[in-house]
Protein backbone atom coordinates (compact mmCIF):
# COMPACT_ATOMS: atom_id res chain seq x y z
CA UNK A 1 0.00 0.00 0.00
CA UNK A 2 1.37 3.40 -0.84
CA UNK A 3 0.68 6.73 0.84
CA UNK A 4 -1.10 8.01 -1.95
CA UNK A 5 -3.90 5.54 -1.83
CA UNK A 6 -4.79 6.06 1.76
CA UNK A 7 -4.86 10.13 0.68
CA UNK A 8 -7.20 8.82 -2.11
CA UNK A 9 -9.19 6.49 0.13
CA UNK A 10 -9.92 9.40 2.84
CA UNK A 11 -10.77 11.96 -0.24
CA UNK A 12 -13.79 9.70 -1.26
CA UNK A 13 -14.14 8.46 1.89
CA UNK A 14 -15.12 11.92 3.33
CA UNK A 15 -16.83 13.59 -0.18
CA UNK A 16 -18.95 9.91 -0.47
CA UNK A 17 -18.00 10.85 -4.10
CA UNK A 18 -15.39 9.67 -6.47
CA UNK A 19 -15.87 12.82 -9.05
CA UNK A 20 -15.73 15.27 -6.00
CA UNK A 21 -12.96 13.41 -4.46
CA UNK A 22 -10.80 13.50 -8.00
CA UNK A 23 -11.70 17.62 -8.15
CA UNK A 24 -10.40 18.11 -4.86
CA UNK A 25 -7.00 16.06 -6.03
CA UNK A 26 -6.82 17.64 -9.10
CA UNK A 27 -6.94 13.85 -10.70
CA UNK A 28 -8.83 12.16 -13.23
CA UNK A 29 -12.09 10.59 -11.70
CA UNK A 30 -11.60 7.00 -13.52
CA UNK A 31 -7.62 7.54 -12.38
CA UNK A 32 -9.19 7.76 -8.73
CA UNK A 33 -11.56 5.13 -8.92
CA UNK A 34 -8.95 2.55 -10.62
CA UNK A 35 -6.42 3.68 -7.28
CA UNK A 36 -8.93 3.09 -4.87
CA UNK A 37 -10.05 -0.29 -6.25
CA UNK A 38 -6.34 -1.36 -6.20
CA UNK A 39 -6.55 -0.45 -2.32
CA UNK A 40 -9.46 -2.71 -1.87
CA UNK A 41 -7.62 -5.29 -3.74
CA UNK A 42 -4.54 -5.10 -2.23
CA UNK A 43 -6.53 -5.13 1.30
CA UNK A 44 -8.75 -7.99 0.30
CA UNK A 45 -11.69 -5.63 1.91
CA UNK A 46 -14.78 -3.61 -0.19
CA UNK A 47 -14.25 -0.32 1.85
CA UNK A 48 -16.95 1.07 -0.42
CA UNK A 49 -20.35 0.59 -1.80
CA UNK A 50 -21.08 1.76 -5.26
CA UNK A 51 -24.52 1.30 -6.83
CA UNK A 52 -26.57 4.12 -8.90
CA UNK A 53 -24.16 6.68 -8.54
CA UNK A 54 -23.78 6.26 -5.15
CA UNK A 55 -21.20 5.75 -2.79
CA UNK A 56 -21.29 4.57 0.79
CA UNK A 57 -18.57 3.41 3.52
CA UNK A 58 -19.40 0.01 3.94
CA UNK A 59 -18.49 -0.79 7.78
CA UNK A 60 -14.70 -1.70 7.42
CA UNK A 61 -14.83 1.51 5.25
CA UNK A 62 -15.77 3.77 8.16
CA UNK A 63 -13.39 1.95 10.48
CA UNK A 64 -10.43 2.00 7.56
CA UNK A 65 -11.52 5.87 7.11
CA UNK A 66 -11.17 6.57 10.67
CA UNK A 67 -7.54 5.01 11.21
CA UNK A 68 -6.49 6.35 7.77
CA UNK A 69 -7.19 9.92 8.55
CA UNK A 70 -5.34 8.92 11.92
CA UNK A 71 -2.10 7.58 9.97
CA UNK A 72 -2.35 10.99 7.73
CA UNK A 73 -2.54 13.44 10.58
CA UNK A 74 0.66 11.54 11.92
CA UNK A 75 2.69 11.62 8.71
CA UNK A 76 1.94 15.20 8.85
CA UNK A 77 2.92 15.37 12.40
CA UNK A 78 6.48 13.88 11.80
CA UNK A 79 7.05 15.71 8.37
CA UNK A 80 6.34 19.12 10.24
CA UNK A 81 9.00 17.88 13.34
CA UNK A 82 11.80 16.94 11.28
CA UNK A 83 11.23 20.48 9.46
CA UNK A 84 11.74 22.33 13.06
CA UNK A 85 14.38 20.22 13.80
CA UNK A 86 16.37 20.59 10.50
CA UNK A 87 15.34 24.61 11.34
CA UNK A 88 16.99 24.23 14.34
CA UNK A 89 13.93 24.80 16.42
CA UNK A 90 13.04 22.52 19.55
CA UNK A 91 9.99 20.61 19.81
CA UNK A 92 10.70 19.12 23.27
CA UNK A 93 11.24 20.90 26.66
CA UNK A 94 13.36 19.43 29.52
CA UNK A 95 13.04 20.76 33.03
CA UNK A 96 14.40 19.47 36.28
CA UNK A 97 12.76 20.49 38.97
CA UNK A 98 12.92 19.67 42.59
CA UNK A 99 9.34 18.72 44.36
CA UNK A 100 9.26 20.63 47.18
CA UNK A 101 10.68 24.18 46.31
CA UNK A 102 7.90 26.73 45.07
CA UNK A 103 5.66 23.21 44.45
CA UNK A 104 2.51 26.19 43.22
CA UNK A 105 4.32 27.58 40.62
CA UNK A 106 5.64 24.29 38.41
CA UNK A 107 2.01 23.44 37.80
CA UNK A 108 0.73 27.28 37.19
CA UNK A 109 3.75 27.54 34.93
CA UNK A 110 3.76 24.11 32.69
CA UNK A 111 -0.13 24.98 32.30
CA UNK A 112 0.37 28.46 31.21
CA UNK A 113 3.30 27.40 28.85
CA UNK A 114 1.16 24.70 27.52
CA UNK A 115 -1.44 26.60 26.29
CA UNK A 116 1.15 28.90 24.30
CA UNK A 117 2.70 26.15 22.71
CA UNK A 118 0.79 22.67 22.49
CA UNK A 119 3.24 21.00 20.11
CA UNK A 120 6.34 21.24 22.12
CA UNK A 121 6.41 17.83 24.34
CA UNK A 122 7.26 18.60 28.04
CA UNK A 123 10.16 16.35 29.50
CA UNK A 124 9.88 16.69 33.55
CA UNK A 125 12.78 15.24 35.60
CA UNK A 126 12.51 15.23 39.36
CA UNK A 127 15.80 16.49 40.52
CA UNK A 128 17.57 17.10 44.46
CA UNK A 129 18.74 20.47 44.40
CA UNK A 130 22.45 18.55 44.65
CA UNK A 131 21.65 17.00 41.66
CA UNK A 132 21.17 20.26 39.91
CA UNK A 133 23.67 22.37 41.11
CA UNK A 134 25.97 19.51 40.08
CA UNK A 135 24.67 19.52 36.70
CA UNK A 136 24.27 19.94 33.27
CA UNK A 137 20.98 21.82 34.31
CA UNK A 138 22.98 24.33 36.42
CA UNK A 139 24.44 25.67 33.19
CA UNK A 140 22.00 25.77 31.07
Amino acid sequence: MEFRHLRYFVAVGEALSFTKAAERLRLAQPSLTRQVRNLEDEIGVKLLDRSNNRVALTEAGRLFLFDSKKLLAMCAESIAAVQRMNRGESSALNIGYVANIHYGLLPATLGAFRKLCPGVALNLFDMTSGTISGSRWAQD
